[in-house]
C-alpha cells in the first residue's frame, strides 16, 4: 500500500473513533455548514450594496443586513469552536486510554520485539495527530469545504465571466498544491519511521544508563543516536524544501487572484459584461476563497505531515492476541486448585521454543518443580498455564475447567506470581504492595508485608509504607524488592502461585533469608516452580524435567539423582547432590550468615 493510501485509511479510522459522540459531531457539522453560507453571501450583499449606492437607492437595509448576517456569523462560529474543543479533547483522551488499554493486553510476544520507548512515541504522537484532525476538521475545515463548494455556482449565478477566471485559479491552486502532498508524502512517512526508531533508542538508553557507563558505551551510543538525527534531516529538507515553495505560491497566489479579478472584471466593465457591484462581490469572492483555500492546504499539509505517526498508532491498534475470551466463558470455580496439563503442545508464532506433550496434573497443595536446560520450555509451559498464549493441542483445565472457556480476568485473579523482577513501580511501599488488591485494608498489608518478613524494613524508613520505591525500586536492596513481591503475592491469597525464577537474582545468602517467606506463601496452594539454582527446589513435592520441550524425567530431588539422567547431570553442574542438612547447622559449618527460618540446603559435592 502506498503512503498516501495509508494516509487515506488512517484518517478514515480516525473519523470512525468520533462514532460514540457522532450525534455531537452531527450537530456541530450542520452548524458549520450554515455559518459557512452565510459567509459566502457576505460578499453578495456587499457588491448589491455597492450597486445600490451608485444607483441612487437606499443601500441601508443592505447594509444592515450585512451586519446582521456577520454578527451571528461571528457568535455562531465562537459556540462551534467551544462545542468542538470539548468534544476533540474528550476523544483524544478516549483514543488515548483505548491504546494504552489495547496495548497492556497484547502478548508478551508483541512486548518482546516491541521498545517501551517507541510506544510511548506512538501513542502519545498519534492521540496529538488525532486532536490536530479532529478539531480544525470540525471547527473550520468541513465550513472551508461547503463555503468553496457554494460560492462556485454563486459567482455562476452572479456573473459566468468573472466566475470562469475565478474557477480556472482553484484549479490552478489545487492542482499546485496536489504536486506538493505528492513528493513530500513519502519522504515525510520516512522521516517519521527515523524518529520512532530514535525514540526507542533513546528509551532504552535511559533505561540502562548504569551499563552504559561502566562499559564506557555512552560516546558511542551519542554518536550512533547523532547518525540517526543527522538521517531524519536528511530526509527532512528536501521535504522542507518544497513546503518552502508552497508557502511562497499560497501568499502569491493571494495578490495575484486579486489583481486578475479587478483587471478582468474592469475591462468586462467597459464593455457593459460586468457591474461595479459584481467587480467587488468578486474580489471578496477572490479573498475569501485564498483565504480558505490558504487554510485548508494548510489544514491538507498537516494532515499529511502527521499521517505516518496516524498510520503507526493504528498499526499497533491492529495488533491481535491470539488469546480470545469466549463470549460464553464463565467465572472459574476454585474448588481443590487440581492443575492439569493434557497433551499439551505449543509453539512460538516466531519458531522458537516449543513444548511437545505436556501431561501431568499437580495435586491440590502441591509444589512442582520444573527444570530443564535453558530453552527446554519451562516458562512457556507456565505461559499456557495463565494464557499467555493457547496450546495448539491438547488442553490445561483447573478443577476440571478448561482454562480456554473461562473468562481471563478469573483465571489470573487465581493465580499469584512471583516473577525474578519484582516488577515495582515508583510509588508508594503500600501500593506495590497493593496492586493486586487496592481495596485491601491497611491491616491487611501490613500483615502481608509481616508474612514476607518485610515489616521490619519498612518500619525503619522514615515514611513507613508510604515511602517511595523509586523507579523498578531502584530505592531498595534486591532481597528487599522481592520481599515487596511476595508480600503482594500474599495479600492477593490466590489458590494457584507460580514462582518464576523468583529468587535466582539474589545471592545465595540473601535467597537463603527469603526461603522461609516463600515457605509461608507456598502453605496450602497449588505451587509451580521454575528456578535454575537446583537448591531451591529440594523441597519441593515433585520435581519435572523438561528438555527440548518434553518431559523426560519425573520423581523427587533424591530419586532424580539417583536415576543418574538429565536432572542427575543438571545437579552435578550446580555442584549440588541428594544429601541434604539443616539449614542451621550447613549455615553454621559454612561460616555464613544466619537464616531467618528452617529449611534444607545441599552440600556441595
Amino acid at each position: 500500500m502506498s503512503a498516501l493510501s495509508q494516509s487515506f485509511s488512517a484518517y478514515s479510522k480516525a473519523l470512525a473513533l468520533l462514532r460514540p459522540e457522532r450525534g455531537r459531531a452531527l450537530g456541530i457539522v450542520l452548524a458549520g455548514i450554515a455559518v459557512a453560507g452565510i459567509q459566502v453571501a457576505e460578499p453578495v450583499l456587499f457588491g448589491h450594496a455597492i450597486n445600490a449606492l451608485l444607483s441612487g437607492g437606499g443601500a441601508l437595509s443592505l447594509v444592515l443586513l450585512w451586519g446582521a448576517a456577520s454578527f451571528v456569523s461571528f457568535l455562531s462560529a465562537m459556540v462551534i469552536s467551544l462545542l468542538a474543543d470539548r468534544l476533540m479533547h474528550r476523544r483524544r483522551l478516549a483514543a488515548m486510554a483505548t491504546f494504552l488499554e489495547h496495548v497492556l493486553a497484547l502478548p508478551a510476544s508483541f512486548h518482546s520485539r516491541s521498545q517501551s520507548g517507541r510506544l510511548m512515541r506512538v501513542m502519545i504522537s498519534g492521540v496529538d495527530t488525532l486532536f490536530g484532525f479532529w478539531l480544525p476538521l470540525f471547527r473550520e475545515q468541513i465550513g472551508n469545504v461547503v463555503a468553496l463548494t457554494v460560492l462556485l455556482p454563486v459567482a455562476f449565478w452572479m456573473n459566468w465571466r468573472l466566475a470562469a477566471l475565478l474557477g480556472l485559479l482553484i484549479v490552478v491552486y489545487t492542482l499546485v498544491n496536489l504536486a506538493v502532498v505528492r513528493r513530500t508524502s513519502g519522504g515525510q512517512s520516512e522521516v517519521e519511521d527515523h524518529f520512532t526508531q530514535v525514540s526507542g533508542t533513546v528509551g532504552e538508553l535511559f533505561g540502562n544508563v548504569p551499563m552504559l557507563q561502566s562499559f564506557l558505551a555512552v560516546p558511542k551510543e551519542i554518536h550512533s543516536v547523532r547518525s540517526s538525527l543527522d538521517r531524519i534531516l536528511s530526509a527532512q529538507y528536501p521535504v522542507l524544501n518544497w513546503w518552502a515553495v508552497m508557502a511562497v505560491l499560497t501568499r502569491g497566489a493571494s495578490s495575484i487572484s486579486i489583481v486578475a479579478i479587478f483587471a478582468y472584471g474592469a475591462w468586462l466593465a467597459s464593455r457593459g459584461l460586468s457591474t461595479v457591484g459584481e467587480i467587488v462581490s468578486f474580489v471578496g469572492f477572490a479573498t475569501l476563497l485564498i483565504g480558505r483555500l490558504d487554510q485548508l492546504t494548510g489544514f491538507l499539509m498537516g494532515l499529511f505531515t502527521r499521517a505516518p505517526m496516524l498510520v503507526q498508532f493504528f498499526a499497533v491498534l491492529r495488533e491481535r492476541t491470539d488469546v480470545i475470551e469466549f463470549t460464553d466463558a464463565q467465572p472459574l470455580k476454585i474448588t481443590e486448585g487440581r492443575v492439569r496439563f493434557e497433551n499439551v503442545e505449543f509453539r512460538y508464532p516466531e519458531g522458537s521454543g516449543a513444548v511437545r506433550g505436556l501431561d501431568f496434573e499437580a495435586a491440590p497443595g502441591e509444589t512442582v518443580a520444573i527444570v530443564g536446560p535453558t530453552g527446554s520450555g519451562k516458562s512457556t509451559a507456565l505461559a499456557l498455564l495463565q494464557r499467555a498464549y493457547d496450546p495448539e493441542k491438547g488442553r490445561i483445565t483447573i478443577d476440571g475447567q478448561d482454562i480456554r472457556h473461562v473468562t481471563l480476568n478469573s483465571l489470573r485473579g487465581s493465580i499469584g506470581v512471583v516473577f525474578q523482577e519484582a516488577g515495582l513501580f515508583n510509588r508508594t511501599i503500600r501500593e506495590n504492595i497493593a496492586i493486586g488488591r487496592p481495596e485491601a485494608s491497611m491491616g491487611e498489608i501490613e500483615e502481608a508485608a509481616k508474612l514476607a518478613g518485610a515489616f521490619d524494613f519498612i518500619q525503619r524508613k522514615e515514611d513507613g509504607f508510604s515511602a517511595m520505591v523509586g523507579e523498578r525500586g531502584a530505592g531498595l536492596s534486591g532481597g528487599e524488592r522481592q520481599r515487596l513481591a511476595i508480600a503482594r503475592a500474599l495479600l492477593k491469597d490466590a489458590p494457584i502461585l507460580i514462582l518464576d525464577e523468583a529468587t535466582s537474582a539474589l545471592d545465595t545468602a540473601t535467597e537463603t533469608r527469603l526461603q522461609s517467606a516463600l515457605e509461608r506463601l507456598r502453605a496450602g496452594r497449588t505451587t509451580f516452580v521454575i528456578a535454575h539454582r537446583l537448591s531451591t527446589i529440594r523441597s519441593a513435592d515433585r520435581i519435572i524435567v523438561l528438555d527440548n520441550g518434553a518431559i523426560v524425567e519425573t520423581g523427587t530431588f533424591d530419586e532424580l539423582v539417583a536415576q543418574g539422567g538429565v536432572f542427575a547431570g543438571l545437579a552435578r553442574d550446580a555442584g549440588v547432590s541428594s544429601l541434604r542438612r539443616p539449614l542451621s547447622e550447613a549455615l553454621t559449618q559454612d561460616n555464613a550468615p544466619a537464616g531467618d527460618g528452617e529449611g534444607f540446603m545441599e552440600a556441595a559435592e
